[in-house]
C-alpha cells in the first residue's frame, strides 16, 4: 500500500495549485498572506463606520481605503468589505516548530501552539522563540507560548491510569499504523506493530511538511525505545502533544511546574474525551490553579486579545496619516 505524500496533488487543488510548494515556499506564501490580511484589517479606520440612519451613511468614504497589494503570491486591491475588527487585528496564532516555523512565529505570531514531550525540550523551544522575537525588535512578552497538553484525570492516580488504559484500548492499531506510516513517509509494511521504527527513516530536512511533528515522533520512539504499538499508544490521545494521567492535584502540579520553569506562558488544553474531559478539567483543575494564583478568577476584558494581555494594534494608515 502506498502512503499519501504531503505533496499529494489532491490537497494542493484545495488551494488552486497543481501541487503543494516546497516547505520554505509555503512559509513565504504564508508571510505574504499575513501581510495582506493585516493591510485589509487596517483598510478601515477605527472611526470609519458611523451608522448614520438620518443621513443614510454607513461609513465615511474617505476613512476607508484600498490596499493595492501586488506581491509575488497575491494581488489584492481592497478594501475589506467590513469594518475594522474590535481587536484591531484578530490574535495571530501559529503552529509549527521547524526552523522555518520558528522564524515565522518569531516575526508574526502572537500565540504559538506547540508540542513538546519533555520539560527540557519545552524550555529550549520557549527560550529560542523568545530570543528570536527580541532579535526582531519585538517584545517577547507579546509572543505567548502555549504547549498542547492532554490531561487524563481521575479521582485517584489509579483511576486516571485505568481511564488512560481504556482509551488506549479503543485505538484501532491497524488504522493508527497507516496514519503513522503516512507521517513518517514509509510503507506501512515497514512498521510491524511489535517492532521498533526502521533505522533508516528520512532526516527532517528531507521532509516537506510537518517537519517538527515528524522529528518529535521519531525522537520520542528512539529515546524511549518504543515499539510501533507503544508509540501508537503514546500518540493516540494527543497526536504528539504531551499526554499525562493523574489526579487533579497532579495535573495542576505539572502545569505549575512547566509554567514556573519557563516552558510555557499558558497551555492549549486538549482533553482526550469530550465533553467529560473538559468538564473535569474546568471543575477540578481550574479551581486549584486559581487557588495557587496561576489562573484568573474573573475576566478583565471582553476579547481574546484582552485575556492574553496583548495590545490592540494601531492601524498603519492612521499612524501614517498622523
Amino acid at each position: 500500500m502506498e502512503h499519501r505524500d504531503d505533496r499529494d496533488p489532491g490537497r494542493a487543488r484545495n488551494f488552486g495549485l497543481d501541487e503543494l510548494p516546497a516547505h520554505r515556499e509555503r512559509y513565504e506564501r504564508a508571510a505574504e498572506f499575513v501581510e495582506v490580511a493585516r493591510r485589509l484589517w487596517d483598510s478601515w479606520a477605527d472611526d470609519a463606520a458611523v451608522g448614520d440612519k438620518a443621513a443614510g451613511t454607513w461609513a465615511v468614504a474617505d476613512r476607508v481605503r484600498p490596499i493595492e497589494h501586488a506581491g509575488h503570491h497575491y494581488r489584492v486591491h481592497g478594501p475589506l468589505n467590513t469594518a475594522r475588527p474590535p481587536q484591531g487585528h484578530p490574535v495571530l496564532v501559529q503552529a509549527g516548530s521547524s526552523e522555518n516555523g520558528r522564524e515565522f512565529a518569531a516575526r508574526h505570531a502572537e500565540a504559538i501552539f506547540t508540542a513538546q514531550q519533555t520539560l527540557a525540550d519545552a524550555r529550549a523551544f520557549y527560550a529560542d522563540v523568545k530570543r528570536r522575537a527580541a532579535d526582531l525588535g519585538r517584545d517577547p512578552d507579546q509572543v505567548k507560548i502555549l504547549p498542547g497538553i492532554v490531561p487524563v484525570i481521575g479521582a485517584t492516580e489509579r483511576e486516571a491510569r485505568a481511564l488512560e488504559a481504556e482509551l488506549d484500548r479503543l485505538i484501532s492499531p491497524e488504522y493508527a499504523r497507516l496514519q503513522l506510516a503516512e507521517t513518517l513517509r514509509v510503507d506501512p509494511e515497514r512498521l510491524p506493530l511489535d517492532a521498533r521504527l526502521p533505522s533508516d527513516l528520512p532526516a527532517e530536512d528531507e521532509i516537506e511538511g510537518a517537519k517538527s511533528r515528524y522529528t518529535l515522533i521519531v525522537e520520542l520512539a528512539r529515546s524511549e525505545n518504543l515499539t510501533v504499538r507503544e508509540l501508537i499508544g503514546r500518540l493516540g490521545g494527543g497526536r504528539g502533544h504531551r499526554t499525562f494521567a493523574g489526579t487533579p492535584e497532579q495535573i495542576a502540579d505539572t502545569i505549575e511546574h512547566w509554567f514556573t520553569a519557563g516552558a510555557a506562558d499558558g497551555f492549549n488544553v486538549m482533553p482526550a474525551v469530550l465533553p467529560s474531559g473538559l468538564e473535569r478539567f474546568v471543575d477540578d483543575v481550574v479551581p486549584l490553579l486559581q487557588a495557587r494564583g496561576l489562573f484568573r478568577t474573573e475576566y478583565t476584558g471582553g476579547t481574546l486579545r484582552d485575556h492574553y494581555g496583548l495590545p490592540r494594534p494601531a492601524s498603519r494608515y492612521a499612524v501614517a496619516a498622523g
